[in-house]
């Protein structure tokens, strides 16, 4: 049973359904619906920082997880969808009308709604869920993986680069059979055998300096967060190679970190009961940290594009 003053929906003043503000009691989705009934859903999950010193709330690549919510809805068939520029009022009265001044992570959900059969392609409706969500402790602590026996979805059977709720089936089995085995974490392979990512999130590694990640075309979502990591090491003119990622580089690796917005930039300390490296944080995932960081808190002036400011009155 979960403690309600621990549940983060005990803060939850009012979620967004189709642009209405209500009280999450009253937000319902038929049993009929196809997103439910079909998974006719797409997501996307969004970051937002508590800037103590300004008193704002600073929503990280706003518009980019926007557009992966286009692209999603695009693949996926969804007709007559909301635009994109209404979804994003939505959100920041959202935050607003909850008055949070601490960490949040917001659900950004569409779906076809009613009823009907699997193929059906509307109506289109959209639910916005924000709720407080601080730092995991094992941001600096690390976690342990094991290569999951479950294969990662191929993009000709069920396409990774869209957030799909279906997606996630595969994301849990490959959860649960690490857990059930004594893991915290889980990367799955390609049908070809090569590295693809975790179930929900990305992975690097490092090899004599080198960054290795692998590339969009390894059944892996097009994941914002990998891309500011890409970006930053850019600014840094470190090396990054991304392609295809054998499973035996992952035990020899320096140093491997996880990444993406729930997990933020996760380090690895082992896969396979194998240390990467020594075993800790390595120095290039703490720079990591340590930038994204400061990008996420509006620290970082150059980066400051990425920051989508949220004013209270």
């Amino acid at each position: 049973m979960t403690n309600i003053s621990n549940d983060p929906r005990s803060k939850i003043k009012v979620v967004t359904m189709n642009g209405n503000l209500m009280p999450l009691n009253e937000a319902k989705v038929s049993i009929t619906a196809p997103g439910l009934s079909y998974a006719a859903l797409v997501f996307e999950g969004i970051r937002a920082y508590w800037n103590e010193n300004d008193q704002e709330l600073l929503v990280f690549r706003l518009d980019d997880h926007l557009k992966r919510f286009s692209n999603s809805m695009k693949i996926l068939k969804f007709e007559k969808t909301p635009s994109l520029d209404l979804i994003k009022k939505q959100i920041i009265e959202n935050i607003i009308a909850n008055n949070y001044k601490e960490d949040i992570y917001i659900r950004l959900q569409g779906y076809i709604d009613d009823w009907g059969e699997m193929a059906l392609r509307s109506p289109v409706s959209t639910s916005i869920v924000s709720y407080p969500r601080p730092r995991s402790i094992d941001f600096n602590k690390g976690k342990n993986f094991t290569v999951s026996s479950w294969q990662r979805l191929d993009d000709n059977a069920s396409p990774p680069r869209v957030k799909a709720s279906a997606n996630y089936l595969n994301s849990r089995l490959a959860s649960i059979q690490a857990k059930e085995s004594g893991y915290e974490g889980a990367i799955l392979l390609t049908s070809n055998g090569k590295v693809s990512e975790g179930p929900g999130g990305c992975i690097f590694l490092i090899r004599e300096g080198v960054m290795i990640t692998p590339s969009v075309s390894s059944g892996i979502l097009e994941s914002i967060t990998r891309d500011s990591v890409l970006k930053i090491a850019k600014e840094k003119n470190l090396i990054v190679e991304s392609r295809d990622v054998d499973r035996t580089e992952l035990y020899i690796a320096d140093e491997i970190f996880y990444c993406g917005t729930g997990q933020e930039i996760m380090p690895i300390l082992s896969v396979d009961k194998i240390l990467a490296g020594e075993g800790k944080v390595g120095d290039i995932t703490a720079l990591f940290q340590k930038e994204y960081t400061q990008i996420v808190r509006g620290e970082n002036e150059a980066f400051n594009f990425w920051i989508t400011p949220i004013y209270y009155k």
